[in-house]
């Protein structure tokens, strides 16, 4: 079964990287409203550069890894759907004979 939702995580990154890498400050915001609901005056934070730098480059981050396992996923589902090859020709014993060998 998680098998099934691992694409649906996998594209949630993929989001989510696009949103931090392309728009830093917004997501920052968002995040901060959403974190700080129970304060005041969440709006009025201003993030330092290195914290819009570091959101910009860990949405990068979460892009590649989400991009990453979307086309995991879709070979494993291209892997899974092809038929196993049997090899339908009979092997053969090998025999040895141990009965002929010198005791040196």
């Amino acid at each position: 079964m998680i098998e099934k939702l691992l694409p649906v995580g996998y594209a949630w990154l993929v989001v989510q990287g696009l949103l931090a890498s392309l728009l830093p400050r917004r997501t920052i915001k968002l995040k901060a409203r959403l974190t700080l609901s129970g304060f005041e005056n969440p709006d009025e934070l201003e993030p330092k550069e290195w914290y819009v730098r570091s959101t910009r480059v860990a949405g990068l981050g979460m892009l590649t890894t989400g991009l990453a396992g979307l086309v995991s996923a879709s070979q494993r589902g291209a892997e899974s759907t092809e038929p196993a090859q049997t090899d339908d020709e009979p092997v053969e014993p090998i025999e040895v004979d141990i009965d002929n060998q010198d005791s040196s």
